[in-house]
């Protein structure tokens, strides 16, 4: 009898203890589920409290122009990790808007995810909140080359995935940073930053899809900067442009330019804001051109031209310049905002002296106001007649239903490279030994891509003349049409 009741405490006993392992196995298992991401989930970082993620695969809209309802939807369902109905709803708003380049990316990226398919991880850095236009021709680049990689089954069977970086401020750039360089989960990162020192120090390839004027903040400094100077890059560069710098850009205008006319007057921006670096950048564009102009022989005038100034008068400088200072040619360095009005300024110019400007309005802005600035001469680093047998243009127009520019040109190659290199090691320090190898190409929109030690690409710019067309599919009348070197 006392043996009966010693089992039965016995068998109470290895139940209750059975019970707690099991719940002690069951609150382990749901701790996990909360500090471990699953596949296909966003950035670890998202799961830190007070510290939203600023990269994201599909759960945030980021370009709001031309938002359709099911983009919303489709949005949602991939946040609730519903990806079959993401990739229905994101398909339903490409039909509605086939040229809206964050939807094809979060539609990939659902098909990764609903297929639970092997990847690999990409960010691009879209500046949405300060440049949209910019943003969208970026992404408009890697989007096409995301799509056109993934259809043709992945890099050696891994589909590429693509987050898209972006921050509301300024100041969160540094926290962005940090953030692309900490998630360990992306071998590359397409986009441009002014400050690149950590991306070298913690190991992730940044390919710059395009060229900016001097980063510098300081007017002053614009000496550090002029196109004799040299930088010198680490011993283990993760940096490389997919276009030659500016600074060669600015160099090959400035020396056609100087073989144009004698005495050139200069017209840019300058806002009174001490903070404003677009002014400072613009101020430091019209510096780098001067030095470069004076190197070739030829001189800049001194008549004052400030197109940010809410007062500028375009018809009193062009006066000014032609019989003050007898000016034999003009050159219009606007920042984007400030495009129209150097069309002004064209308008004035035109018949009377050659007529020249920055790449910048090398744009369709410009062209609607074509017959303003007719004969003008623009640097820009790709143009579609460039390489009539590259099928890069047209598949560009099939799928977007519209014409792309030479951004969307360099950020679909920044992809070609960074695919090119993932094709051969897929790793963060092995992408960056491909891409270094003094060996390696990659073909793209702008032809065959090569680097120098230092990250940069080899190649000149060309140039461009507006010039008035038939039936041209710019639909305005105008177009850029390449002009033979000189």
């Amino acid at each position: 009898m006392t043996s009966k009741k010693e089992n039965l405490k016995l068998l109470i006993s290895l139940g209750l203890a059975g019970v707690m392992v099991a719940v002690i196995l069951w609150l382990i298992s749901k701790l996990s589920s909360t500090i471990i991401p699953p596949p296909n989930s966003e950035s670890p970082s998202t799961l830190l409290p007070n510290k939203p993620s600023l990269i994201n695969l599909g759960t945030r809209i980021l370009v709001k122009v031309q938002t359709y309802p099911e983009k919303r939807d489709g949005v949602k369902a991939f946040g609730e990790k519903d990806f079959t109905t993401a990739v229905e709803k994101f398909t339903a708003s490409l039909k509605n808007n086939p040229n809206d380049p964050e939807t094809l990316i979060y539609l990939n990226n659902a098909k990764i995810a609903r297929d639970n398919s092997e990847s690999l991880k990409v960010a691009v850095i879209a500046p949405v909140n300060f440049d949209q236009n910019l943003a969208e021709e970026l992404l408009r680049g890697v989007a096409q080359a995301q799509n056109e990689v993934n259809n043709q089954g992945g890099i050696n069977g891994k589909k590429l995935q693509i987050v898209i970086a972006s921050v509301d401020n300024r100041e969160d750039f540094a926290k962005l940073d940090s953030e692309l360089v900490g998630d360990k989960s992306l071998v590359a990162a397409v986009g441009v930053r002014r400050d690149t020192t950590i991306y070298n120090e913690k190991g992730l390839v940044l390919v710059f899809p395009v060229e900016r004027p001097s980063q510098t903040e300081n007017p002053e400094n614009i000496e550090q900067n002029s196109v004799k100077n040299q930088w010198s890059p680490p011993k283990n560069n993760y940096l490389f442009h997919i276009n030659p710098l500016y600074d060669n850009l600015v160099d090959t205008h400035a020396r056609y330019i100087a073989r144009q006319a004698r005495n050139i007057a200069v017209c840019g921006d300058s806002r009174t804001s001490r903070n404003n670096s677009t002014s400072s950048s613009n101020q430091a564009l019209v510096g780098q051109y001067t030095q470069a102009i004076e190197k070739y022989g030829s001189k800049v005038i001194s008549t004052p031209c400030n197109l940010a100034d809410k007062n500028f008068d375009h018809k009193a400088f062009v006066d000014k310049a032609l019989e003050t200072e007898n000016a034999s040619a003009f050159l219009l360095i606007p920042s984007a905002r400030n495009i129209y009005f150097a069309t002004k300024v064209g308008q004035e110019v035109k018949g009377r002296k050659p007529l020249f400007a920055s790449e910048t309005m090398y744009s369709a802005t410009t062209l609607q106001n074509g017959q303003d600035v007719e004969g003008m001469v623009v640097p820009v680093y790709w143009h579609r007649d460039a390489n009539k047998n590259n099928p890069f243009a047209e598949n560009a127009f099939r799928l977007w239903n519209a014409r792309v520019n030479q951004r969307t040109a360099g950020a679909y190659d920044a992809m070609q490279v960074i695919i090119t290199g993932l094709k051969q090691d897929n790793t963060r320090e092995g992408l960056q030994k491909v891409l270094s190898n003094t060996d390696f190409s990659a073909s793209g929109a702008t032809g065959k891509i090569m680097f120098l030690p230092s990250g940069e690409r080899q190649g000149e710019a060309l140039l461009v003349k507006i010039e008035r067309c038939e039936r041209c599919s710019s639909g305005t009348g105008y177009d850029f049409v390449l002009l033979n070197k000189k």
